[in-house]
């Protein structure tokens, strides 16, 4: 037994994610005793509507980050100099900033984003009044993700501890008190000093991400990132289909109590994909890392067994102490629909959490393409499952919908990965 402790003691995959781990538990255990306080200062309709803009910010980000996290975690490792590791950055994020600058040049000067917002939402909102912070929100996540990849990607954990921590504890504090103290629009309010916190926060870390920049642009490293993280792109814009359509169509057929409810159980599971996050972006390293390719299988499938067993065992702690919530009125029972979908919702995102593990090795493989013959026919069939389920089943059949394609696209990447590996292994032997 002590020999066993030695070894994952030793481990720098272990002690890295137990680093990071132990930040991020204390993040979530402060966002999730935080909710009901939260849920206190907002009316149901306004948490809804907050946590739908929430969602939209956090999807479309997902697309604006044109995939170049990818080339950033795939590609440092392929440099051992810094001064290289360094232009890769720099490079990145020029043709970064440039698309984004481009990007949301478009949208803003020719107000497509209103005509989104009427394609988003049945009811009219004050949308003019969180336009700024909408876009602001936008731009910061966008970099915040990056930023935190980077960190991740060159294993400075100790910056990413205090990013983490600044932000749970600057942003929380902040919001809570001008929610109290502030009559006005309550979304606006929580948009508003959410983002411009998170926004301040990301200036100060951001100092470190620029100080590793080597201010030279190769045009060859942004070729290789760009066709690398363009099929990834993509797969996000079809990700908008396939992870924000239960909520937009639960928002079409339903109302803002109605997403409420769902966002809250979503919110709260999240514990389980956020977990995940941060040990892809510490497993990434060392897997991209390892040439070996059936080393890499094995250690991999070790990983999604023991991620497996770990998510199974939390998302009955989490079922607990959300029943224990409701049974001593520290959530209102206006939200107790949430219990009979919290199952459901929790096993969604042990399946959304477990599919990078096999989906990683189309980027190891440089397939990237693949994203799209996936992403495609499960976006369609997306909007099938959800106008089937959702007008007639309300919250129950978005759940059940999210549920139905996250394990088909679990299920797709396994056989995916199955056939690359099987194919790679055998023109490794034949040579």
């Amino acid at each position: 037994m002590f020999h066993l402790f030695s070894k994952y003691k030793e481990n720098q995959l272990v002690k890295n994610y137990t680093k990071v781990f132990s930040v991020d538990f204390l993040v979530r255990a402060s966002n999730f005793l935080l909710l009901p306080v939260y849920l206190k200062f907002m009316t149901q309709e306004e948490f809804g509507l907050y946590t739908y803009i929430f969602a939209i910010i956090s999807t479309f980000s997902l697309v604006l980050n044109f995939g170049l996290y990818i080339p950033q975690s795939k590609l440092y490792q392929d440099y051992e100099k810094e001064e290289d590791r360094g232009t890769l950055v720099y490079t990145l994020n020029i043709v970064l900033a440039s698309f984004l600058i481009f990007i949301l040049s478009i949208i803003y000067l020719t107000g497509l984003d209103y005509q989104i917002v009427k394609l988003l939402f049945k009811k009219q909102i004050n949308y003019e009044s969180y336009r700024f912070y909408v876009l602001l929100a936008i731009v910061m996540t966008v970099y915040s993700y990056m930023i935190t990849n980077y960190f991740l990607t060159s294993q400075k954990i100790k910056l990413v501890q205090l990013y983490n921590l600044s932000r749970v504890f600057f942003v929380n504090i902040i919001v809570i008190v001008f929610l109290n103290l502030l009559t006005y629009d309550k979304v606006e309010v929580r948009l508003q000093f959410n983002y411009v916190t998170e926004f301040s926060l990301l200036l100060i870390f951001g100092i470190f991400y620029v100080r590793a920049m080597k201010p030279r642009f190769e045009a060859d490293v942004a070729r290789r990132s760009v066709k690398l993280a363009f099929p990834i792109m993509i797969s996000a814009l079809l990700g908008v289909v396939l992870n924000f359509s239960d909520r937009f169509f639960l928002e079409k057929y339903g109302d803002f109590r109605q997403l409420a409810v769902y966002n809250l159980g979503i919110t709260i599971s999240s514990v389980i994909p956020i977990l995940f996050a941060s040990f892809q972006s510490i497993w990434l390293p060392f897997f991209f890392r390892e040439k070996n390719l059936y080393q890499n299988k094995e250690k991999t499938k070790k990983m999604i067994w023991k991620l497996s067993i770990f998510f199974c065992i939390l998302s009955g702690i989490i079922f607990l102490v959300v029943y224990t919530a409701f049974y001593f009125n520290i959530i209102s029972e206006e939200y107790n629909a949430i219990l009979s979908i919290l199952p459901i919702i929790l096993i969604t995102q042990i399946s959304v959490s477990l599919t990078p593990l096999f989906s990683n090795y189309i980027v190891y493989f440089e397939s990237t393409y693949l994203a799209l013959y996936t992403g495609i026919p499960l976006a369609a069939a997306s909007i099938c499952v959800n106008l089937l389920l959702i007008p007639k089943y309300g919250i129950y059949g978005a759940a059940l919908s999210a549920l139905i394609i996250n394990l088909s696209y679990l299920i797709l990447y396994f056989f995916i990965s199955r056939h690359l590996i099987k194919k790679n292994l055998t023109s490794t032997n034949t040579v």
